[in-house]
């Protein structure tokens, strides 16, 4: 069996790595077939997968692990997961999660200063509250720890790492809750305790990456490009020069929503399989026997 390619060799390279959100081993492998040399486990996504709603937090370790586990075992690229809060609030189990992590097969993971509240149920707390202009900030508490406490995870994740090639980006959400501030003083502690990589959500735009970038220098995660009035908020080739050597995205939870529903609309209304069992995928499969393409072998 060929060694696999470690995300660390990749950010190495100096090539800006732009990875596709993943949740399972069919996404992973359309990623691969895709071209994508990286990937990255969303935490989101594996909630609407198995879940079927938001991340509302209700995902465990475990499920996570299991979720790692299939999708390195089915493909060949590095997987980049998205490890939230730890899954614990003590740095000791923290650093058996981490071990457990990369046991699994995780070639990096990002690791944030988010409470148990976090993600959509945190958002939806917002909702219900709309007469508060900026709730996050409002009740911090709801959103993120103290740094000194993200930075006992920090260093908690950093020592289960060692003696392996696998990459803790110590990623942070004080943008939100506290102001751009806090967060650049966040990423530059979490650089000082020895992160190999950081993370500020909430970027979005290059100014963002400019004044990051400024204090940060060092190799750094461009949290999920977006679209600004249907056009690129950013441009990779601009943020590159700025460090930002990893790049995530979402496209295959709708792009495999839209699959789904077009080949259930199809086959339900001419009450048979025809159109599933012989429609080629705009060519992809011409010249190829369809149980090879969802199988396991590494050729899909």
């Amino acid at each position: 069996m060929k060694k696999k390619v470690t995300a660390k060799e990749l950010f190495e390279s100096g090539e800006q790595i732009f990875a596709p959100c993943v949740y399972d081993a069919m996404t992973a492998r359309a990623a691969e077939r895709s071209g994508y040399k990286c990937m990255m486990l969303s935490g989101g996504a594996v909630a609407y997968s198995m879940d079927g709603q938001p991340d509302m937090a209700f995902g465990t370790v475990d499920e996570i692990l299991v979720a790692v586990e299939s999708i390195t075992n089915a493909v060949d690229i590095p997987l980049v997961a998205d490890f939230d809060d730890g899954y614990a609030e003590s740095p000791a189990v923290i650093y058996r999660n981490v071990k457990r992590l990369i046991r699994a097969g995780a070639s990096a993971f990002t690791l944030e200063d988010a409470t148990g509240i976090r993600g959509f149920e945190r958002m939806e707390y917002y909702r219900a509250n709309p007469q508060e202009e900026n709730p996050a900030r409002t009740h911090p508490e709801t959103a993120i720890i103290s740094r000194e406490a993200w930075l006992s995870r920090i260093k908690a994740a950093l020592a289960a790492c060692e003696g392996t090639d696998c990459i803790c980006i110590a990623r942070t959400h004080a943008a939100g809750a506290y102001g751009w501030e806090e967060a650049l003083v966040r990423v530059q502690l979490a650089r000082k305790l020895g992160a190999p990589m950081t993370m500020i959500g909430g970027t979005r735009v290059l100014d963002d990456g400019k004044s990051w970038a400024a204090v940060d220098p060092g190799w750094k995660m461009w949290p999920d490009v977006t679209l600004i009035d249907d056009k690129p908020a950013v441009e990779l080739a601009d943020i590159k020069g700025l460090g930002f050597n990893f790049v995530t995205m979402h496209v295959f939870e709708k792009a495999a929503l839209f699959g789904m529903h077009r080949y259930g609309v199809h086959d339900w209304k001419e009450r048979n399989v025809v159109f599933s069992s012989t429609y080629d995928m705009d060519g992809l499969l011409t010249g190829e026997d369809f149980k090879d393409v969802i199988s396991m072998k590494r050729s899909f």
